[in-house]
């Protein structure tokens, strides 16, 4: 399988990182210096995904061929996994991301230039395949790294997976080609480069999410009109888990059944924070799955309509046991 390696300087040395990669199109680094890379669906590969590495590591990937004169010939030079038993498990990632939200996986950037506004001080994401820039959320809840991602309300021409931050600006720079050899986004056009400008003006944002021990808290950059925040008709909350095998990709589990297909999730009650900017989603039986989508239908206090989707990944609640990992 693919594999992160270190090179040492002078390049006369490398070792093995981590292991377990399909076809990773991109990696980043945290300030702790810990990288993160992201892979795509496909065989053993149930969805696409970025994961934050450690030394050791293996992500997923199982190795289907050997090279050979008849490398990728129908069952010719094809493990035999009956002999050479995949592992039973692998190391999860922070975030699953379904295919129509990312169909091709580029790099990570942690964007920390206060001139980049309010969104500064996180982890950035990019698609290949559609051409649009993320912002994740990051979590720990002992010793179990986690994510929530959002994505900008902006199309780039391209498919976009290296970006980098300008230190003359302090902006986000991205390129690209055309997107997952023309099976990206509908309109993606040949190489470009984009600049992901703050331009000063105030933007109504969800800037954090983080999983509680009964639920989760949403933290705003406004202040949230009461009525429609604390009604829980305007939060929809869908669960599902994905399978790993060597099939290409995975279709969505329900968790509680196992049968196919999306579960909805019941969000007892909202609770307001004070200064209007949060609110918790009361979810009692909130347990660790690979696939959230939150659908946020709510407004401001000045009347401004928010709508917004976001996707999570629930490796561990606090407080909880660590149930056994979803997508075995």
């Amino acid at each position: 399988p693919g594999a992160v390696i270190k090179v040492s300087a002078n390049g006369k040395k490398r070792t093995v990182h981590s292991t377990g990669f399909r076809t990773p199109n991109g990696m980043g680094i945290l300030p702790n210096n810990r990288l993160t890379v992201s892979d795509n669906q496909g065989s053993w590969m149930p969805a696409s995904k970025v994961s934050l590495l450690k030394p050791g590591g293996f992500y997923g990937y199982v190795q289907t061929h050997v090279h050979g004169k008849r490398f990728w010939a129908p069952d010719g030079g094809r493990i035999d996994h009956k002999k050479v038993v995949p592992p039973k498990t692998f190391d999860q990632p922070i975030i699953w991301m379904p295919q129509h939200f990312d169909n091709s996986s580029g790099g990570q950037l942690w964007i920390d230039d206060q001139r980049w506004g309010p969104l500064s001080g996180r982890l950035l994401h990019t698609s290949f395949g559609k051409g649009w820039l993320y912002y994740m959320m990051l979590q720990e809840v002992d010793g179990h790294d986690q994510a929530a991602i959002v994505k900008l309300k902006i199309d780039a021409l391209t498919g976009i997976h290296r970006a980098r931050v300008n230190p003359i600006d302090g902006q986000v720079y991205a390129v690209g080609l055309n997107g997952w050899n023309g099976n990206g986004r509908r309109g993606l056009s040949q190489g470009h480069v984009h600049r992901f400008r703050y331009t000063g003006k105030h933007s109504n944002l969800l800037l954090n999410t983080t999983v509680l021990n009964f639920g989760i808290e949403l933290k705003f950059n406004f202040k949230l009109d009461t009525t429609t925040a604390i009604d829980p008709t305007n939060y929809r909350l869908l669960q599902w888990n994905y399978k790993w095998s060597h099939g290409y990709g995975s279709k969505q589990y329900a968790p509680k059944t196992g049968e196919v297909g999306k579960e909805p999730v019941t969000i007892q009650a909202v609770r307001l924070a004070d200064n209007g900017e949060s609110v918790f989603l009361k979810i009692p039986d909130i347990a660790p799955v690979n696939q959230m989508e939150l659908n946020l239908t709510l407004k401001a206090a000045d009347g401004t309509d928010f709508n917004e989707q976001v996707y999570l990944t629930i490796n561990k609640v606090p407080g909880k046991e660590l149930a056994s990992k979803p997508s075995e």
